[in-house]
Protein backbone atom coordinates (compact mmCIF):
# COMPACT_ATOMS: atom_id res chain seq x y z
CA UNK A 1 0.00 0.00 0.00
CA UNK A 2 2.42 2.83 0.88
CA UNK A 3 4.31 1.72 -2.44
CA UNK A 4 1.55 2.22 -4.41
CA UNK A 5 0.52 5.30 -2.60
CA UNK A 6 4.38 6.74 -3.39
CA UNK A 7 3.82 5.67 -7.29
CA UNK A 8 0.21 6.90 -7.54
CA UNK A 9 1.69 10.54 -5.94
CA UNK A 10 4.76 10.07 -8.31
CA UNK A 11 2.26 9.72 -11.49
CA UNK A 12 0.00 12.43 -10.32
CA UNK A 13 -3.14 9.93 -9.67
CA UNK A 14 -2.98 10.25 -5.95
CA UNK A 15 -6.83 11.01 -7.12
CA UNK A 16 -7.45 7.93 -8.24
CA UNK A 17 -5.40 5.90 -5.81
CA UNK A 18 -7.50 7.53 -2.76
CA UNK A 19 -11.01 6.25 -4.57
CA UNK A 20 -9.93 3.02 -5.48
CA UNK A 21 -8.71 2.74 -1.38
CA UNK A 22 -12.53 3.85 -1.05
CA UNK A 23 -14.04 1.53 -3.51
CA UNK A 24 -12.55 -1.70 -2.37
CA UNK A 25 -12.12 -0.91 1.30
CA UNK A 26 -8.14 -1.22 1.41
CA UNK A 27 -6.96 -0.24 5.08
CA UNK A 28 -3.29 -0.52 6.01
CA UNK A 29 -1.99 -3.01 8.21
CA UNK A 30 0.97 -2.53 10.87
CA UNK A 31 2.50 -5.97 9.42
CA UNK A 32 2.04 -8.04 13.06
CA UNK A 33 -0.31 -10.41 11.14
CA UNK A 34 2.30 -11.22 8.50
CA UNK A 35 5.08 -11.55 10.88
CA UNK A 36 3.35 -13.74 13.00
CA UNK A 37 2.39 -15.82 10.48
CA UNK A 38 6.23 -16.01 9.11
CA UNK A 39 7.11 -16.67 12.96
CA UNK A 40 4.22 -19.90 13.24
CA UNK A 41 5.69 -21.67 9.72
CA UNK A 42 9.11 -21.81 10.92
CA UNK A 43 8.81 -22.57 14.55
CA UNK A 44 10.19 -26.03 14.40
CA UNK A 45 7.73 -26.74 17.40
CA UNK A 46 4.79 -25.57 15.94
CA UNK A 47 1.67 -28.74 15.75
CA UNK A 48 0.49 -26.75 12.77
CA UNK A 49 3.37 -27.80 10.58
CA UNK A 50 3.79 -31.32 12.06
CA UNK A 51 0.08 -32.12 11.05
CA UNK A 52 0.13 -30.26 7.90
CA UNK A 53 3.37 -33.06 6.51
CA UNK A 54 1.64 -35.91 8.46
CA UNK A 55 -1.45 -35.30 6.27
CA UNK A 56 0.63 -34.35 3.07
CA UNK A 57 2.27 -37.67 3.87
CA UNK A 58 -0.89 -39.70 4.39
CA UNK A 59 -2.90 -38.28 1.49
CA UNK A 60 0.61 -39.27 -0.61
CA UNK A 61 0.46 -42.62 0.47
CA UNK A 62 -2.92 -43.07 -1.45
CA UNK A 63 -2.43 -41.33 -4.45
CA UNK A 64 -1.14 -42.30 -7.55
CA UNK A 65 2.45 -41.56 -8.39
CA UNK A 66 1.69 -38.54 -10.91
CA UNK A 67 -0.78 -36.82 -8.20
CA UNK A 68 1.87 -37.49 -5.35
CA UNK A 69 4.29 -35.48 -7.47
CA UNK A 70 2.11 -32.66 -8.40
CA UNK A 71 1.09 -32.54 -4.23
CA UNK A 72 5.32 -32.74 -3.63
CA UNK A 73 5.50 -29.88 -5.82
CA UNK A 74 2.55 -27.19 -4.91
CA UNK A 75 3.54 -28.22 -0.71
CA UNK A 76 7.75 -27.56 -2.04
CA UNK A 77 7.01 -24.30 -3.88
CA UNK A 78 3.57 -22.74 -2.51
CA UNK A 79 2.30 -23.09 -6.14
CA UNK A 80 -1.67 -22.55 -6.32
CA UNK A 81 -3.24 -26.33 -7.32
CA UNK A 82 -3.49 -25.24 -10.81
CA UNK A 83 -0.48 -23.76 -11.64
CA UNK A 84 1.79 -26.76 -11.55
CA UNK A 85 -0.91 -28.81 -13.46
CA UNK A 86 -1.55 -26.61 -16.34
CA UNK A 87 2.15 -26.96 -16.54
CA UNK A 88 1.79 -30.51 -16.68
CA UNK A 89 -0.22 -30.66 -19.34
CA UNK A 90 1.43 -28.08 -21.79
CA UNK A 91 4.34 -30.21 -21.66
CA UNK A 92 2.37 -33.21 -22.37
CA UNK A 93 0.26 -31.62 -25.17
CA UNK A 94 2.17 -28.98 -26.67
CA UNK A 95 6.06 -29.55 -25.52
CA UNK A 96 7.92 -28.09 -27.93
CA UNK A 97 5.76 -24.54 -27.69
CA UNK A 98 6.06 -24.70 -24.22
CA UNK A 99 9.70 -25.50 -23.24
CA UNK A 100 12.42 -23.82 -24.62
CA UNK A 101 15.25 -26.38 -25.24
CA UNK A 102 18.25 -23.92 -25.59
Amino acid sequence: MKSLAALSKFSGSYDIWLELIKKHNLRWSNGNGALHTIKKIFDQNSSDIKSMIDWIRKVSAVLPEQYQNVLLFNTLTGRRPDEPQKAIWLIKTKESEYVDKE
